[in-house]
């Protein structure tokens, strides 16, 4: 009996039997429940995870769904402005306008079918190779500062633009009268503003007149070139006529000028007019070729 007892007292538990084999290296034996019961843990927390994100995409969906249906939904009060607002009967003395942006100066009217007109300008001989053309306002072009220094939004403005030794002053006036929003006029003054300065850069300056394609412009010339008029149609407008006057000096007292040239072409749209108006362009054709259209 005390052999026997010894013998049960000397066996090893499972449990013992399985720490020895772990410390000596050998296999252990796995408790399957166990490994069951982790393997479906990582399930719940992974389909918990899934649904997280389900639910998380679809709020979002849900609320940027919700907030354009807000923003493209009219609200039931009436219209503030009536849907002709803009149009000369309506509102004359906005009709015309600086309504240009992007450019340094132009004018249009407020209507579906604008006339644009608008003002480009280059110093020639300053830098080497072709010169540079102003026309739109550009990220770091060199031209600045620049800005209306008075402006009423209706009936007058004047503007200030710095152009390395230039300085640009375009001002415009308008006069109430008529079905189309009156008359309006535009002077632009360059002056040097370098000290010492005698005479004055040789500048360019490009005055252009845009429609659609589908209305009239006739340019009308004088003597050694110079444009005098330009007379149209279109279909708000009626007839129309720009009148050109010759350039002066300080005080009025002798005009200013080396040539006159007369350009015109196709409209090829507003973000191509810059590129049209430099030399090379097959497009643009001398007044020499020019023909009425009728």
């Amino acid at each position: 009996m005390a052999r026997g007892e010894r013998r049960r007292r000397g066996a090893p538990a499972d449990g013992a039997r399985t720490a020895e084999r772990a410390a000596r290296g050998g296999p252990a034996r796995r408790d399957g429940r166990g490994s069951s019961a982790r393997g479906a843990a990582r399930g719940a927390a992974l389909a918990v995870l899934v649904l997280s994100l389900v639910l998380g995409l679809s709020g979002s969906w849900l609320l940027a769904w919700h907030r354009v249906r807000r923003a493209v939904t009219l609200h039931s009060a009436p219209p503030a402005l009536p849907p002709d607002s803009s149009s000369a009967a309506v509102a004359p003395d906005l009709f015309w306008g600086t309504y240009r942006p992007h450019v340094y100066f132009g004018m249009k009217t407020r209507s579906p079918r604008p006339l644009l007109t608008g003002l480009m300008w280059a110093q020639q001989g300053t830098t080497p190779g072709t010169p540079k053309l102003r026309h739109t306002c550009e990220q770091g072009d060199g031209v600045g500062p620049y800005g209306w220094e008075l402006h009423d939004g209706v009936s007058f403005g004047r503007q200030h633009i710095q152009d390395g030794a230039l300085k640009l002053t375009t001002e415009f006036v308008k006069r109430p009268g008529g079905q189309h929003g009156g008359d309006w006029s535009w002077r632009v003054t360059v002056e040097p503003q370098a000290s010492g300065t005698s005479a004055l850069p040789l500048v360019s300056l490009f005055f252009y007149v845009v429609t659609d394609g589908k209305e009239v412009l006739v340019p009308e010339v004088g003597a050694k070139g110079q444009l005098k008029f330009i007379s149209g149609h279109t279909s708000e407008l009626g007839d129309f006529r720009f009148t050109l006057l010759a350039p002066t000096g300080p005080g009025d007292a002798t005009p200013k000028y080396g040539s006159y040239n007369v350009f015109w072409s196709s409209n090829p749209g507003l973000p191509l007019l810059t590129e049209m108006a430099v030399p090379g362009q097959e497009e643009v054709k001398p007044w020499s070729s020019w023909q009425a259209p009728y």
